[in-house]
């Protein structure tokens, strides 16, 4: 992966961000996308926290069989410690090279990871391997040219996002993505878009999880010193304070099969 790297402390801020009223609604339109029987095993590639593989293996049961693999020893661990499902494991793994046999999943899902993933093409043939003949797969990604963000410094704004869109290798990926799936070997059978709308900069929101990801990463980075970072999110708080707020942003999740 590109940009971020999940260490123990950002593994614990992510996993609060994943548990926000947003992660948790884009959770269930992932699972409505990807119509899970009882008794289905399922791959969760970027697992990350683990929630959404949580939510595949109540899904499918105890006859079923789900795997979350994600590149980060952090976000497994804490993902293990959670777990009290025997059918439901976690691993450390590479998209590029899953160390999974061929067509061994009815289903693999993959939800805000690809566009992390320099070799993305990789990836997509790696789910087309791992899939059996009319398995399913489910993809999510953000086009993070889409985030509107309001700030009473537009120009400072401006300069932060650009900052951050180097915490991942594909900061565009909606774009090409339909192209790079049917290159894969997978049918695209359809796309939809989850919105994300906050008027207030509160816990249970994802784009204040959101912004001290951002406000940390760019400041590392060394285009936004610390002090404009600082003063960038501490006016979020006070544009919420004062019924000013206003955040969006649309997730794509991508849709389809492998071929018989």
């Amino acid at each position: 992966m590109s940009g971020l790297m999940f260490t123990d402390d950002a593994a614990r801020q992510l996993e609060s961000l994943y548990m926000t009223r947003d992660i948790v609604s884009q959770r269930s339109a992932t699972l409505e996308q990807l119509g899970l029987s009882k008794g289905e095993s399922v791959l969760d590639v970027g697992s990350g926290p683990g929630f959404l593989a949580e939510s595949v293996a109540d899904a499918v049961g105890t006859s079923g069989r789900v795997v979350g693999v994600d590149i980060s020893d952090d976000l497994v661990a804490r993902s293990k410690r959670r777990n009290n499902r025997s059918w439901l494991s976690f691993c450390v793994g590479d998209a590029t090279a899953l160390d999974e046999p061929d067509a061994a999943y009815d289903a693999v899902v993959c939800t805000q990871v690809a566009e992390y993933i320099p070799e993305v093409d990789e990836a997509l043939s790696e789910v087309e391997r791992v899939l059996k003949p009319g398995g399913r797969y489910v993809i999510v990604a953000t086009d993070w040219d889409g985030v509107v963000w309001h700030s009473g410094s537009p120009e400072r704004m401006s300069r932060i996002l650009r900052s951050w869109e180097a915490h991942c290798a594909h900061p565009r990926l909606p774009r090409s993505l339909k192209n790079q799936l049917t290159h894969a070997g997978l049918q695209f059978q359809g796309a939809v878009a989850f919105p994300i709308l906050n008027l207030t900069w509160d816990d249970d929101s994802y784009s204040k999880g959101l912004s001290m990801l951002v406000r940390d990463f760019v400041s590392a980075q060394g285009g936004i010193d610390a002090e404009s970072a600082s003063s960038w999110y501490d006016e979020l708080s006070e544009l919420s304070d004062s019924g000013r707020y206003f955040f969006s942003s649309t997730r794509f999740i991508f849709c389809g099969r492998k071929p018989d």
